[in-house]
């Protein structure tokens, strides 16, 4: 058995993918399979990830047709056979050392998640996300890193709670987070690298970069969150901290990131209305957050930050 099966989605990424396969292939961990799902692309993405499939023999490449970066995730997993599991994203590129080190932290196999730290590529500058000193699940949940691309899953684990990517929707990640920590037992069962070992490269095709209606997504993600941890009676142990995350995430990344940003006029509007609806149907005293307090939040960040959105919560009257 490999120890670490590593999924790579695939699709028009030309321009990044061989930067991304040269460091998955450059790894100390020998005992790595690497599974390469080409999601449909009509660039050269295919003969490139071909060209690597059959010089590496650790690497397997695998067509489908175009369905997202979730469902080729998910269609990735079948083909898992590792001990571990991982994400890497087609665009960015990882430090040689990093799947020798998060296995060598996974205690054996006996974690169910081990994450690394890593650095925001800009075109001209360098931004490092290192994680927080985590004490306990409420810390992670107030404080984890939700992407999926730094982490390896306990493979066994991961299957037994079946928990998936969802599928068609921006912010995937966010629900995929928010899933699989409801299934850990205590934070002992997490293990952190102290390293930068990921390379995040930001492209301004992403879709993250784009203007797009499926800003609107969080929205069904955050629904979805709260109806997992209510379906699991975990709901009223985490509200605080599900509050939080939510209210900072639709408040900054959503209105701030997304919204200004945004040339149609409708589409402002729709998403500011949403977002005040679905705080003030979810989240009616969030002012009162201890999270939100401590960190000055409402007052402090997004009147100094970002006046415009101070002024726009104002007049939302959120």
């Amino acid at each position: 058995m490999k120890k670490i099966s590593v999924i790579v989605p695939i699709y028009n990424v030309e321009k990044y993918l061989r930067k991304c396969l040269l460091s998955l292939t450059a790894q100390t961990l020998k005992e790595l399979e690497i599974i390469l799902i080409n999601d449909g692309s009509t660039d050269s993405s295919r003969e490139i990830a071909a060209e690597f499939a059959r010089k590496y023999d650790n690497i397997t490449l695998y067509d489908k047709q175009n369905g997202g970066l979730s469902d080729a995730r998910n269609y990735g997993l079948t083909y898992v056979t590792g001990e571990y599991v991982a994400f890497i994203d087609s665009d960015d590129f990882v430090e040689p050392t990093m799947f020798e080190r998060l296995y060598n932290l996974s205690n054996h196999g006996q974690k169910k998640i081990v994450e690394a730290n890593f650095v925001w590529e800009f075109p001209h500058k360098k931004r490092m996300d290192i994680g927080h000193q985590i004490n306990s699940i409420k810390e992670y949940l107030v404080h984890g890193r939700v992407v999926a691309w730094n982490k390896i899953y306990q493979t066994n684990w991961l299957k037994e709670i079946g928990v998936l990517f969802p599928v068609g929707r921006l912010y995937e990640d966010q629900e995929f987070f928010f899933k699989i920590v409801s299934h850990l037992k205590n934070v002992d069962e997490i293990g952190f690298d102290t390293k930068v070992e990921v390379h995040y490269v930001q492209r301004k095709t992403s879709i993250s970069y784009s203007e797009s209606t499926k800003v609107a997504d969080i929205f069904s993600i955050y629904e979805n969150i709260i109806e997992y941890y209510q379906k699991r009676n975990l709901y009223d142990e985490y509200f605080e901290e599900i509050e939080y995350r939510t209210v900072r995430n639709l408040l900054c990344n959503v209105l701030i990131r997304k919204v200004l940003v945004q040339r149609k006029r409708q589409l402002r509007i729709l998403l500011l209305n949403r977002t005040k609806t679905f705080i003030n149907e979810h989240f009616k005293h969030w002012k009162k957050n201890s999270y939100l307090k401590n960190k000055g939040f409402v007052n402090i960040y997004l009147k100094i930050m970002n006046p415009m959105m101070y002024k726009i919560m104002y007049l939302i009257k959120l």
